[in-house]
């Protein structure tokens, strides 16, 4: 098992693809035209250049309404420079919009991120060319993990996009406008670890000895005492939340990582906070359209009009 994990990590850190890996994945691509003016764009999994449809060149500019991206296309694209390619093609060909499947993860995913992400951070920063921090190299197929938004939402920004709508991992995007406003002036990561390792404590007894709807309308009212961060600040506190949570004694619970983002955020306190349970299984409870997940029984707890 060790020696398995060892080849595994050297493995991993061997890997470091570059420009040509992620045009041979631009070349792997392949564009469907809808009758309704919506172009699909899909990979030949084979490589074979004998998938259905045309290559990326058959965009061109404003040629649909809407272009699409099949799940997991964004990610299996090497390199961010080639995913802001990606979208960039997208951007010129869709006169409305163009919509992602992107999954952020982070759950269960730490221990992998400081075996893995870590060193290649350490090493990159010596001049050694490795992957990117998130990129994953399995037995069958590469794939980019995205375990918060803020290096998606930098990937948007540089493609000219910035997100309309969202719903699970499906992003609606438009096109960004010419004159951008003021740069977001958010905390840094260190500065989000402190606030959530100063309520943890606080939320761990109340979440152990309060019923849900009273634990949560407290953790609301605190949250509408904070700042409403944006995107790229939500990101820094989800990420400080998930390692915090992660590192806690008895493991991660996803209750928790929901009342520290409430009671820290003011956006987060006026979101609507779905209690899902399967039959036969543990429950899970996340902000509404925030995750895809499906459940046998959900409850939804909307914020109290104020």
């Amino acid at each position: 098992m060790r020696s398995s994990a060892l080849r595994r990590l050297i493995a991993e850190l061997r890997a470091a693809p570059d420009a040509r890996d992620a045009e041979a994945a631009l070349a792997r691509l392949r564009v469907r035209s809808e009758s309704d003016g919506v172009a699909t764009i899909d990979d030949d999994r084979d490589g074979d250049g004998d998938g259905d449809g045309d290559g990326l060149d058959v965009l061109g500019v404003d040629r649909f309404a809407v272009v699409r991206l099949a799940r997991g296309v964004y990610a299996r694209v090497p390199t961010s420079e080639g995913r802001v390619r990606l979208l960039e093609a997208a951007r010129r060909a869709a006169r409305d919009e163009v919509v992602v499947h992107v999954v952020i993860a982070d759950d269960k995913s730490h221990v992998g991120r400081l075996a893995i992400d870590l060193p290649r951070r350490v090493l990159r920063r010596a001049g050694v060319r490795t992957a990117e921090p998130g990129d994953r190299f399995g037995p069958d197929a590469y794939g980019h993990c995205f375990f918060d938004d803020e290096s998606l939402l930098e990937e948007i920004a540089r493609a000219g996009l910035t997100i309309a709508k969202r719903r699970g991992s499906e992003l609606t995007l438009t096109r960004a406008p010419v004159e951008r406003g003021a740069v977001e002036g958010a905390a840094s990561f260190a500065t989000e670890l402190r606030r959530v390792a100063s309520m943890v404590r606080e939320v761990d007894a109340r979440r152990m000895n309060e019923p849900p709807q009273s634990v949560l309308e407290a953790m609301r009212a605190r949250g509408r005492t904070a700042s409403a961060r944006g995107p790229v600040g939500r990101a820094r506190l989800r990420r400080a939340v998930g390692w915090i949570d992660a590192l806690r004694p008895g493991g991660a619970s996803c209750y928790r990582r929901v009342l520290l983002e409430t009671a820290l955020d003011a956006g987060a306190a006026n979101e609507t906070v779905v209690f899902g349970l399967d039959v036969g299984s543990t429950g899970h409870v996340a902000f509404e359209d925030r995750e895809d997940r499906t459940f046998d029984v959900a409850f939804a707890i909307p914020p109290t009009k104020r």
